[in-house]
């Protein structure tokens, strides 16, 4: 459970829809706006995994599609000023946007590469290396820290150099025992340690003693049975208890993973501040593991009104008073 001397940090990945986009307006400007606002209240500091990519794929289109380099720009002086404000840009890598086109006004991604592992060695240490060096132009220094687009974090022995050589030594991309079967998106971290750090090396799910890396995964938790028989009748009915900010929507995963998910079969996730995930965190705060750490994450895309409130209601009702970014929690337990 989360008691007065739990240490909780707070990321969110700050990118767009992979379907139907939506707007930089709804999608990250105003429900960052709500995001910070809360934080200046409440004390805490987020980590904002940036899904660089979109940046970089912005900038490049800018010479033909002149309103993308004003998004650009105006992403640009977003993340200068939640850096300026004390928050931590981390690197988040979607490399499909290196096969994005814009037509029509708006994103096509259709036949794009979904993660790494479909890029040849060359071309992921170069993806690395340019989505890094746009945060740094952005943000005024380099990320430090690097969470995996859709959780996608293996091969990790084709992507740790890339990020060594950018000086990126943590990771966040693991949620113990969760599991996804999908051809294009899947993932898994069923043999994932249950602890609230480890050094790594060859694996970010494989525990080194003298590895280089250090992951700070995702808190997991057991989703209800029927969580996502929920979700279907939300998607069936369009009754929705709390609204998400972001006005896209998100790529579909396969019918296997649905059918494992029907069935009961896929319940470990991530503790999120996302609608609806957000239902079960006053709870688990209450009754789950003492851990020293809780790790949260979230997305500004799904983020709404009602989650955030539950958010701050369960800091509130739990005592919190410790937090950290996913650079200052890995900073002190390399130290301790």
């Amino acid at each position: 459970m989360i008691t007065r001397d739990t240490v909780l940090v707070l990321s969110q990945d700050y990118e767009l829809f992979f379907h139907r986009s939506g707007t930089i307006d709804k999608c990250l400007f105003e429900p960052c706006a709500a995001l910070l606002e809360s934080a200046g209240r409440h004390g805490y500091r987020i980590t904002f995994y940036v899904d660089a990519g979109m940046l970089v794929r912005m900038q490049a289109l800018a010479p033909t599609h002149p309103r993308l380099g004003t998004e650009a720009d105006r992403i640009r002086k977003h993340l200068e000023q939640i850096a300026r404000a004390g928050h931590e840009v981390g690197l988040h890598v979607h490399p499909h946007w290196e096969d994005t086109r814009w037509a029509d006004g708006e994103w096509q991604f259709a036949g794009t590469r979904y993660s790494l592992r479909e890029f040849a060695d060359d071309e992921v240490a170069d993806i690395v290396a340019r989505y890094a060096r746009v945060l740094a132009d952005a943000c005024g220094e380099p990320p430090v820290s690097y969470r995996a687009g859709g959780f996608c974090v293996e091969p990790w022995e084709r992507l740790g150099p890339a990020l060594l050589a950018c000086g990126i030594d943590v990771d966040s991309s693991v949620v113990p025992g969760a599991f996804l079967d999908d051809p294009v998106k899947g993932f898994d971290f069923r043999a994932a340690p249950r602890d609230a750090c480890w050094r790594f090396g060859a694996s970010p799910c494989v525990p080194e003693a003298d590895g280089r890396f250090l992951e700070i995964p995702v808190t997991p938790q057991r989703l209800p049975f029927g969580y996502y028989w929920g979700r279907l009748a939300e998607k069936v009915t369009g009754r929705r208890r709390g609204r998400p900010f972001g006005d896209g929507t998100g790529k579909p995963v396969g019918r296997a993973e649905v059918l494992r998910r029907l069935a009961g079969a896929s319940r470990e996730a991530e503790l999120s501040i996302d609608e609806p995930k957000v239902l079960t965190l006053p709870r688990l705060a209450a009754t789950g593991p003492a851990v020293p750490l809780w790790h949260v994450m979230g997305h500004p895309k799904n983020l709404s009104r009602r989650s955030l409130e539950m958010f701050e209601n369960t800091l509130r009702a739990r005592g919190i008073e410790r937090f950290e970014t996913v650079a200052e929690a890995a900073g002190r337990l390399r130290a301790s």
